[in-house]
């Protein structure tokens, strides 16, 4: 209870459970007042009526005929009306002796002045005062306890209901502080598992589709990524130690042989010439692992711009033609004219660059590659695919080769250090676009479904 009576949900809670008891309170005072003001209004058209037809009698039949009915109708003292003639002297001459408060200054000619006097044995009447033509007055009166009845039957039934919504609003305000703690309490825990290294747990979700459930899918998507992230991390500090080791080795054997064993100049040329083949290997290594962690970052998305997609491929295409075509194989080309997307130009040119060099690296001479770009059918989606019909990459393996260094193992021997799907996959990733591994039958497929500008 004390904690959530702390907490932020409790503490809205009461300040709505405060501006709710107000507009309780405002809205029985004027419905009190309201009531009072329509039963005194009711009173006061009685008694009027009362005092008009009296007069009337009076005018019609005479003072003494009016003093006869007022005594009887005082003698009958039914429906809580009181009836006086008050004389002169102020004194009451017939009738209710209680009416001798009826005011003579607030009397004038032409009708009746209403107002409300108060004495024992009622509590408050309302007493209409009608001036007569021998100077005496007529007074028509209602006590008024039925209407103060009302007024505190509404006052107690408001002050019930005032104690009930405060009590609801704080009951209401505790349950669902309380309710609001479970769920940020499952957050904590599991944040305090994540921090003590257990990066497996997720959040629950209870499937209801409110804010925190859609608060809880999105950060599980967020812990998705930084677990996917650490794991890439640890892969590329895994691999960079493994698959930089051996030109490392071969870098520092060369320099050894190059010591002990080289006699002349040439030797020593020799051997500082292979020492920066494979120097010149490393850097170009560790630059392309710069480039993807820069992509990655998604520095580059700022500078996006429409640019025409058609253009980008058909370019790369007729750079790498003539050495497709000077290794014996077929190249095929159908790009559908003007697709253009919003994008980093020469972020695509690479990406198209490397899907080329990957096919012409991992096939054999002779093997054909074609390169097609064409619009879905709604003209929403922009269809890029690379394929070739080599060897192609068995379904296991398919999504391994976008990793950082990853090779298969019957491409050891070729030129190359694992960094080409990676970067195309991270580029792919920047631009949204969604990048997939297929069978060509035989050979491979790189399908590339840009989501199309304009």
């Amino acid at each position: 209870m004390p904690r959530a009576a702390r907490s932020a949900g409790f503490r809205f809670a009461l300040l709505h459970t405060l501006v709710f008891v107000a507009l309780v309170a405002v809205i029985g005072l004027t419905a009190e007042a309201l009531v009072t003001h329509a039963l005194k209004r009711q009173a006061r058209a009685r008694i009027e009526s009362e005092a008009a037809e009296l007069f009337t009698q009076y005018r019609e039949r005479g003072p003494e005929h009016l003093r006869k009915l007022v005594s009887a109708r005082f003698a009958m003292r039914e429906n809580r009306l009181h009836y006086a003639i008050l004389g002169r002297d102020g004194q009451v001459a017939t009738g209710d002796p209680a009416l001798a408060q009826a005011s003579r200054d607030e009397a004038g000619p032409g009708g009746s002045v209403v107002h409300e006097i108060g004495r024992k044995p009622y509590d408050t009447m309302l007493a209409a005062v009608r001036p007569l033509s021998d100077g005496s007055l007529l007074v028509a009166a209602i006590d008024l306890d039925s209407v103060e009845d009302v007024e505190d039957v509404v006052s107690g039934a408001f002050y019930v209901v005032l104690a009930m919504s405060l009590a609801l609003g704080l009951g209401t305000g505790l349950l669902l502080s309380r309710t609001l703690l479970n769920r940020l309490d499952a957050v904590t825990r599991t944040a305090e598992a994540i921090n003590a290294g257990d990066l497996s747990r997720r959040i629950a979700r209870t499937g209801s589709g409110d804010d925190f459930d859609r608060l809880s899918a999105t950060l599980n998507l967020m812990l998705d990524r930084i677990c996917a992230l650490m794991e890439s991390v640890r892969q590329v500090s895994n691999d960079v130690a493994h698959d930089l080791r051996t030109p490392l080795a071969r870098l520092r054997q060369t320099l050894e042989d190059a010591r002990r064993h080289s006699g002349t100049m040439a030797d020593y040329d020799a051997a500082v010439a292979r020492a920066m083949v494979e120097a010149d290997g490393l850097l170009a290594t560790f630059s392309a692992l710069l480039r993807i962690a820069q992509i990655e970052a998604g520095a580059r998305r700022s500078a996006f711009q429409s640019v025409d997609l058609t253009d980008i491929v058909q370019t790369v295409c007729e750079a790498y033609a003539p050495t497709i075509e000077d290794g014996g194989r077929p190249f095929a080309v159908a790009l559908a004219a003007g697709i253009t997307v919003e994008g980093d130009r020469e972020l695509l040119t690479q990406l198209f660059a490397n899907l080329l060099e990957n096919a012409i690296g991992h096939t054999p001479a002779g093997t054909g590659i074609r390169v097609e770009l064409k619009r879905s059918d709604d003209g929403r989606i922009g269809h890029a695919s690379v394929s070739d019909a080599g060897p192609g990459i068995p379904t296991p393996e398919r999504e391994k080769v976008f990793r950082r260094f990853y090779r298969l193992e019957q491409s050891r021997t070729t030129p190359g250090n694992g960094l080409g799907l990676s970067m195309a996959a991270a580029i792919a990733d920047l631009h949204q676009t969604r990048m997939s591994l297929s069978d060509n039958r035989p050979g491979l497929r790189v399908e590339l479904d840009f989501r199309l500008g304009g």
